[in-house]
């Protein structure tokens, strides 16, 4: 077949990723907490068939009982349907050499995962720390580095412990202590091994999740368009603090690097034509993701979305002495300008955007909603700006973060249930890939690519079956939960190994 080279560098890094919570199982084996993700799949009563379907949605009443030792096997055999959680997930917990030897097999020089928040500290704080989730990461680590795979460490990929949770969560400040306690802990007990480490995954998806009930710790939407701020601010300054902490007392003998990690999509007019439109590409930008970025650069919210605010406020008839949201203090804003070494994101697909009318702001009752004051659909489906929009996000991120180092911690496209859909998922990949080799002759700092993700997953509320990103299959039907490799494992591994491009079969 032949190839397309690549111009990367020779310590360009290659590789795949997971999260926790989404492979590992385990849910309260050798000691470990509940997550706000067990509490949340083990009270919302999330029934599934085979091969996957939602029976039932989420109901707003809650059931408090755990089905703790549930074994989803004997229901399926018994009623047809099992509960949707992450007891068992991919038992990665238990099949850490499998996993280590699959990552070896596949030719990776990088492996990009998270950490347990309650499996290494069950109550939140290192006042209580479980050694043998501690030993779990440490083996994991270790067998990566014998192995000459980097690993790239997430400090916190959604599960926080539920004890926190109990306190308000990344809704009260204190988080932003417990957080920097959780990384000190971190810092000390694994980066002698650790290099790289990002924050915090997707904050944008971590705030949201404070104004509705479709993602843990499902709040509701009775502070919708309050809480999410209140998140905000508390992720983007317990990040800081993170950040300050290594740079002081880490940084200097352990000689790694840090940064936080965003959720990105690319956005484009629905009419190219209307002014508008092309308005609510930069207010969509800025909504997204310079509510995150801004604050790392200059301390400060886009103005954007400060006046967008400020509108609904006037046009709902908000209280002035209710603040949505609230700039930071100059002593905050010391802790996060630069507060990152290099920029990690995570891009999927675009969007096209709209302007709201009055008309339609009048008819959104979403405060959030109002605020962004965009209407977006999605656009996934069209390859060709899913491409364009990948570098229109790497420009973005150029011009708005003081040309940062990058590195893309996820991209993927899922797979159907039962079909095989390996020629796009390669020429997915393919098209991405391309893009990024142009960044690079352009002069744009990327120093890593991850694909999304190792194998099949707990897709959260998705569950095990509609979304397939992996490049390992898992079959979720079989207790044992063995892996096999998936048709495009090949072009993956040629891309690892040989930092080539295989050309894309000839379409008939």
């Amino acid at each position: 077949m032949a190839s397309e080279k690549f111009s990367l560098p020779d310590n360009f890094m290659l590789g795949t990723g997971s999260s926790a919570y989404q492979i590992e199982g385990a849910w309260d084996a050798d000691n470990k907490a509940p997550s706000i993700w067990d509490h949340y799949f083990h009270t919302k009563n999330f029934l599934v068939s085979n091969p996957g379907d939602l029976l039932t949605k989420a109901q707003k009443k809650k059931f408090p009982i755990y089905h703790k030792g549930t074994d989803l096997h004997a229901l399926d055999a018994i009623r047809g349907y099992s509960f949707l959680n992450g007891d068992i997930a991919c038992d990665s917990y238990n099949q850490l050499d499998e996993d280590i030897k699959n990552l070896v097999e596949l030719g990776v020089n990088t492996y990009r995962f998270s950490i347990s928040w309650p499996r290494v500290l069950p109550f939140g704080d290192d006042r209580t720390v479980n050694d043998l989730g501690v030993q779990y990461y440490k083996k994991l680590i270790k067998k990566l580095k014998d192995n000459k795979i980097t690993p790239v460490v997430t400090i916190y990929h959604w599960d926080l412990p539920v004890s926190l949770q109990e306190l308000g969560g990344w809704a009260n400040s204190i988080i932003i202590e417990y957080f920097t306690n959780y990384s000190d802990f971190l810092f000390k007990t694994f980066g002698a091994d650790v290099k790289i480490w990002t924050t915090i995954n997707e904050p944008r998806l971590v705030a949201m999740a404070y104004g509705n009930e479709g993602m843990a710790p499902s709040v509701g939407e009775t502070f919708s368009g309050i809480a999410e701020y209140l998140v905000i601010r508390n992720l983007l300054l317990a990040h800081a603090k993170a950040y300050r902490l290594y740079e002081k007392d880490y940084a200097p003998s352990q000689k790694g690097e840090i940064s936080i990690c965003f959720d990105t999509a690319a956005y484009f007019p629905k009419n190219p034509e209307l002014e508008a439109d092309k308005n609510a590409v930069d207010k969509a930008f800025d909504f997204m993701l310079g509510v995150f970025t801004q604050p790392l650069v200059n301390g400060t919210f886009p103005q954007s979305l400060l006046d967008s605010i400020a509108k609904t406020n006037k046009e709902e008839k908000i209280t002035k002495h209710i603040k949505r949201i609230v700039e930071f203090t100059e002593e905050e804003k010391t802790d996060l300008k630069k507060s990152y070494d290099f920029i990690a994101f995570n891009y999927y697909d675009s969007f096209k955007v709209q302007a709201m009318t009055e008309a339609d702001f009048k008819e959104e009752a979403g405060l959030l909603n109002k605020d962004l004051g965009v209407i977006l659909s999605p656009n996934s489906d069209n390859l060709k700006e899913t491409f364009e929009g990948f570098t229109k996000v790497i420009k973005w991120l150029v011009d708005h973060v003081d040309n940062p180092k990058l590195f893309i911690a996820e991209n993927g496209i899922s797979e159907k249930p039962n079909v095989d859909q390996s020629e796009l998922k390669i020429e997915y990949h393919h098209g991405i890939l391309t893009e990024l080799d142009k960044a690079l002759k352009e002069g744009v700092v990327i120093t890593g690519y991850c694909v999304w993700s190792f194998m099949d997953s707990l897709e959260w509320t998705s569950g095990y079956f509609s979304k397939s990103f992996g490049i390992y299959a898992v079959d979720f039907n079989n207790p044992k939960r063995p892996r096999s490799k998936k048709k495009s494992f090949d072009f993956f591994k040629t891309v690892f190994t040989q930092k080539t491009l295989p050309a894309l079969k000839s379409k008939k």
